[in-house]
């Protein structure tokens, strides 16, 4: 990416944490060596559909459409307006869909898109700043919409909220922790239950 596009990236992600810190979680857009590492967790170089839940400026989605097949889709879910015009105006891909509403509305798009399953859930939410109601909506609604076997990799600086309330409803729970980010992340891997 060239510098001013990255520097243009990180000014309007800040805004954006500015603008609503609760909502966004972090002053810096993800690294996008963590945008790869996230999708090779979640196997979206095997992918046919992918749900992207808070893309905030598209570091991760820039990783995860670098990962996607040919043919195979991917929804990206921002509910900030700003964030979402910049997600259309910054991928022309037709595989890329940007959907501006709450990630817990995720099996309603995926019912209106036609598609009955997906096969990787991808996360940059600050759960630890959404509170449990809100958490747990939005994990039932990723869990309602993935195949079995298909994996949620979740990117958190707060890991210690969001795993059991993970395991609370996957069962099962892996971490990995990223130091190559400012500031250092976790990565939290679960699988809805069934063959992988």
């Amino acid at each position: 990416m060239p510098a001013s596009r990255d520097l243009a990236e990180r000014l309007v992600f800040l805004r954006g944490y500015l603008r609503a810190p609760g909502a966004v979680g972090s002053v810096t857009p993800s690294s996008l060596s963590l945008g790869r590492r996230m999708a090779r967790l979640a196997h979206v170089d095997r992918a046919a559909s992918v749900l992207e839940l808070g893309a905030g400026t598209g570091s991760v989605t820039r990783a995860l459409l670098e990962a996607l097949p040919a043919g195979a889709r991917l929804w990206a879910f921002e509910i900030d307006g700003e964030f979402a015009r910049g997600l259309r105006a910054r991928f022309d891909d037709p595989r890329l869909e940007v959907v501006e509403r709450s990630a817990a509305d995720a099996p309603a798009v995926m019912e209106r898109a036609g598609v009955r399953a997906v096969d990787a859930v991808v996360s940059a939410l600050p759960f630890s700043l959404l509170g449990r109601d809100v958490s747990r909506s939005v994990l039932d609604a990723a869990a309602r919409v993935m195949r079995p076997g298909a994996a949620l990799v979740a990117l958190q600086y707060n890991p210690w909220y969001l795993a059991p309330l993970l395991r609370e409803r996957f069962g099962t729970l892996e971490r990995r922790l990223w130091l190559w980010n400012l500031p250092p992340a976790v990565l939290l891997r679960a699988h809805a239950p069934g063959p992988r």
